[in-house]
């Protein structure tokens, strides 16, 4: 099994371990980590948003760490790729969860949710 299909194997074992597991941050992590690849190993870097939502959503409706990682790995999508964060992804029950945990969060995990809250407002309504 060449390279390619081994991080394929990886990301889909990592994928289906998730929808057994949504609330699990630890696999969250390993899932968007593989997505990420190694530049190393001149492996493509495959997150986008919907991967975002993919990884963190459940987690970021469980815990205030799920938001600040939620909010975290949106920014560095964003920094990495200049994909901003799209008003369909957020449903209301996600919106909540970003809103109600912000007093609660690290400065860092408050910017990060702040600038996510003021991005999806400036792109306009969900859907």
């Amino acid at each position: 099994m060449g390279q390619w299909e081994r991080r394929n194997q990886e990301i889909g074992t990592l994928r289906e371990a998730l929808r057994t597991g949504p609330t699990d941050l630890e696999l969250a992590n390993r899932y968007w980590t593989a997505l990420a690849g190694e530049r190393a190993k001149g492996e493509a870097d495959l997150r986008t948003g919907s991967n975002v939502i993919e990884a963190f959503r459940a987690v970021a409706l469980s815990s205030k760490e799920g938001v600040e990682a939620f909010a975290a790995a949106y920014r560095v999508l964003f920094e990495v790729s200049g994909e901003a964060p799209r008003p369909a992804y957020f449903d209301q029950p996600l919106l909540r969860a970003l809103k109600a945990e912000l007093t609660e969060l690290s400065r860092v995990g408050r910017t990060n949710v702040e600038w996510l809250l003021r991005s999806i407002e400036a792109s306009g309504p969900s859907q």
